[in-house]
């Protein structure tokens, strides 16, 4: 019995979408009145998050992505994080919420 998969693909390649895009995820984290916690180590974006009534999910450790969960949580902030020359963790993006 022979079996055949077909996989589709919808999307585009244009580069100037994905940076509206980009810009559109900024302004709604703004909108939305998560704090900006950039340059904060993991801890202290924790901190930070949680008094706003946020929670803060590591998504991207030192470029490489992390596996996680696709459930969508309203208060949910997911951050890349760089780990520093003393080994703490510092936020340098905020990729999305939910």
């Amino acid at each position: 019995m022979a079996m055949t998969l077909g996989v589709a693909a919808c999307g585009s390649d244009d580069s100037s979408e994905d940076a509206a895009t980009e810009d559109t995820a900024t302004v709604d984290t703004a909108a939305a009145g998560v704090p900006d916690v950039i340059g904060q180590s993991v801890e202290d974006a924790t901190a930070t998050l949680e008094e706003a009534g946020f929670t803060l999910r590591v998504v991207q450790r030192d470029g490489e992505d992390l596996a996680v969960t696709a459930d969508f949580l309203e208060n949910r902030v997911n951050v890349a994080v760089e780990t520093q020359d003393d080994g703490t963790e510092v936020v340098t993006e905020v990729v999305s919420t939910g």
